[in-house]
């Protein structure tokens, strides 16, 4: 495979011309681009893997975690990066699932010891032959090893098993090519313009696609990464953005909804977000600070594929998710679930390699011609600007009609007193399915659910208003970072009340 294609070379030429200036930060400290090359150095000379063989990382938003995955790209092997919240059983499901042939991982995470979790799965683990322990910034505190089994290499063009959000049934482990890898580190630079390289904060998790996206692109354009953990309080997030003086942030958007209600000023200037969508009303607020945040739009098998530009008037980066990145062609595509202007978005680029570990790959997935059917709904303008609907399978089927969540969250989202809303199909024995809306206020608003059914039914069609409306203190979300819409099932079928209030309109 040529080395123009590869993402190791894009970054070692970074680490190589970086020398003293910061790569990455967290709280416990700091790595200059010659000292993140030199700790890669140091763990690639202890891993005893070969090109094609896994390596599990399993690790938060650290440093370390980008020294593993450096250090097994320099040896031609494949990073698979693991949520450090994982337990026994997840982790065996993933080990099970991609037989590694060395697990690398903090000694700890919170109250959990990730090495001892790391050495259970030997046992059903035939390949795994060595586990390394670092500290947050990389350096090697352990390292064990014995003899394993070898599984069959995966091909050279394979950078990394991402595992995708599994909101439904068991994660697939998608195959992410370098020729991928390389286009996020590439692309996503020139949609921030000016800011591209500037010191940026990542609180989404590096170990799925956005977040890795989002470290890619970073150290590509050679600035800064600061390193981030989510917590429950927003206090060490808004510490580290002024200690390190970060003008870039990539999160959720649930995250900058609870930035803006404790800081009213965070000093960043931009940043992208992703894993579900963005209410116009928040993008509209964070302009009104300078912040000029992009909402990227993309999934596991094909990287982020669409994404507004920072110059992009305000209408199409509020509404839209932009035009497509270089090298990505968007199409729509009809689709039951839609309407005249609604189809299936599908997507197609030379550096997609759809594959899936141990799955075989459908024509489900590909109608012929390279294109990649996403699963999601979406129309594009006059301007070729995207706007997404949502899931195929997310649509709510009212009496003959179809209603698309995102349709109804966006108008949602424009009362004053909602935050962030998410809305759902529920049974109901003469329509089939009614929608239900969950509804998170701004804060200090005295929002009733009976507020939100008069607002819908002033401004949308009767059979788009939600049939209940639950006020909730957040939404619930995956490891990802996206909306975990089976969650919100799951509280409609068990009766949760979360806030209080709950109104039925049929």
């Amino acid at each position: 495979m040529p080395s123009s294609d590869q993402i190791g070379p894009l970054l070692g030429s970074a680490l190589a011309e970086g020398g003293d200036a910061v790569a990455l930060a967290c709280p416990e400290g700091t790595l200059s681009y010659r000292e993140l090359r030199e700790l890669a150095d140091l763990l690639a000379a202890s891993l005893r893997v070969q090109p094609g063989d896994r390596v599990a990382v399993v690790a938060p938003n650290v440093p370390g975690l980008i020294v593993a995955l450096l250090a097994a790209w320099k040896l031609g092997a494949v990073a698979v990066p693991l949520n450090a919240r994982l337990r026994s059983f997840e982790l065996g499901r993933a080990f099970a699932s991609v037989q590694p042939a060395a697990a690398v991982s903090l000694a700890t995470h919170g109250r959990f010891e990730l090495a001892r979790e790391i050495l259970a799965q030997r046992d059903s683990t035939p390949t795994l032959g060595q586990a390394v322990v670092i500290d947050s910034l990389g350096n090697q505190t352990e390292e064990r090893s014995w003899s394993a089994e070898r599984d069959a290499p995966l091909p050279e063009d394979v950078a990394a098993v991402l595992f995708t959000s599994g909101s439904t049934g068991e994660p697939k482990a998608a195959l992410v090519s370098h020729r991928q890898a390389r286009a996020q580190a590439e692309n996503l630079p020139p949609r921030l313009e000016d800011l591209a390289g500037r010191p940026a904060a990542l609180v989404s998790p590096a170990t799925h696609s956005f977040g890795m996206g989002c470290l890619l692109a970073t150290l590509a354009s050679r600035g800064t990464l600061i390193m981030i953990e989510m917590a429950a309080s927003v206090a060490p997030l808004i510490e580290a953005l002024r200690r390190f003086e970060a003008r870039l942030m990539h999160g959720s958007p649930a995250l900058f909804v609870r930035l803006l209600a404790a800081a009213s000023d965070l000093n960043i200037r931009g940043g992208f977000t992703a894993g579900s969508s963005c209410p116009p009303s928040l993008l509209e607020r964070l302009d009104e600070q300078g912040v000029r945040l992009l909402n990227l739009y993309g999934m596991s098998e094909i990287g982020a594929a669409c994404c507004p530009r920072q110059d992009d008037p305000p209408e199409v980066r509020y509404r839209t998710v932009g035009r497509p990145l270089r090298g990505f062609e968007l199409r729509i595509a009809p689709h039951p679930a839609g309407n005249r202007e609604v189809g299936e978005i599908e997507v197609r680029s030379d550096c997609i390699t759809p594959r899936y570990l141990n799955r075989a790959w459908t024509s489900n997935d590909t109608p012929g011609e390279g294109w990649f059917r996403t699963g999601d709904l979406g129309s594009v303008d006059g301007d070729g600007n995207m706007t997404v609907a949502g899931r195929c399978k997310e649509v709510v089927h009212v009496g003959g009609f179809n209603v698309f969540p995102a349709e109804v969250e966006s108008f949602l989202l424009t009362h004053p007193d909602i935050a962030l809303a998410a809305v759902i199909g529920a049974p109901h024995p003469v329509m089939g399915e009614v929608p239900q809306a969950f509804v998170v206020p701004e804060r200090g608003a005295a929002l009733e659910a009976g507020d939100v059914v008069r607002f819908a039914r002033a401004g949308i069609a009767g059979y788009k208003v939600p049939y209940a409306v639950k006020i909730v203190d957040q939404l619930p979300t995956m490891t990802s970072g996206k909306l975990d819409r089976t969650a919100l099932t799951q509280m409609l079928d068990e009766g949760t009340r979360t806030g209080g209030n709950d109104v039925q309109t049929g």
